[in-house]
């Protein structure tokens, strides 16, 4: 009688804490399910989960897109362009940005000078072992008018990064804060400076040519001025110190 009375107790507890199990599994699933009404009655559904991972890989992406489409562009790919990167930023940081672009007339000048500016991202760095979540950015802005490329225009910038929904136009899931220009003056190289000087005598003797051809005197000087006029725009409002 005692072994039964042992034996049966033993069941009980096994009984009881297999029910409890079973319980709270049965809690934690309602707890994860959404129900959805609808003309035909209730769904039944398992919600998203409330929290996603972020990788300093997704962000560096969603940075180096950003300067891509926001810097990068000519008169035919100038509102495309901003219209894919400004749900990248937020709305204060976006609309400085672009207040400088209209400014400095960018896409008047891309029209003029039939210009381009070709954007290189030369590095991106990415800090999300704290909150809020930091990097910085380094880029160098080339100027194209017609076959001719200017003097390279580095820029750098510093930024933080905020968790916002998934959304066609912002899939990455988190959104550019605090976007602020800092000081980015890297060396040319020798190579980029030859082809540089070259492209200038070039410029020059054509520009000569066409003087004697037309029976002017007017100094070299005086008729590439107006080529450079694009180059200044390009590159948004910005700290002295970024600009030097």
């Amino acid at each position: 009688m005692r072994n039964l009375a042992m034996g049966s107790v033993a069941a009980l507890l096994l009984v009881a804490l297999a029910a409890g199990f079973l319980v709270y599994r049965a809690y934690e699933n309602s707890g994860r399910r959404v129900y959805v009404v609808g003309q035909t009655g209730s769904v039944a559904a398992l919600s998203a989960p409330t929290t996603e991972t972020h990788t300093a890989y997704e962000a560096r992406n969603l940075v180096r897109n950003f300067m891509l489409t926001m810097f990068g562009h000519d008169q035919y790919t100038y509102k495309a362009n901003l219209d894919a990167a400004l749900p990248l930023i937020e709305g204060r940081g976006g609309r400085r940005i672009y207040d400088g672009f209209t400014r400095g007339q960018v896409l008047q000048n891309y029209e003029r000078y039939a210009a381009r500016n070709v954007v290189t991202v030369d590095s991106v760095t990415i800090d999300m072992n704290h909150r809020p979540w930091s990097g910085r950015v380094y880029i160098k802005q080339r100027i194209f008018i017609g076959g001719e490329q200017k003097e390279p225009l580095p820029l750098g910038a510093k930024f933080n990064l905020s968790e916002t929904n998934r959304s066609d136009a912002n899939p990455y899931g988190m959104l550019i804060t605090n976007f602020d220009y800092i000081p980015y003056n890297p060396e040319v190289s020798r190579e980029e400076v030859q082809a540089l000087k070259e492209q200038e005598a070039d410029r020059q003797r054509a520009l000569q040519e066409a003087q004697r051809g037309a029976g002017t005197a007017a100094p070299a000087a005086e008729e590439a001025a107006p080529l450079l006029a694009p180059t200044r725009p390009v590159t948004p409002a910005a700290p002295a110190p970024a600009r030097r």
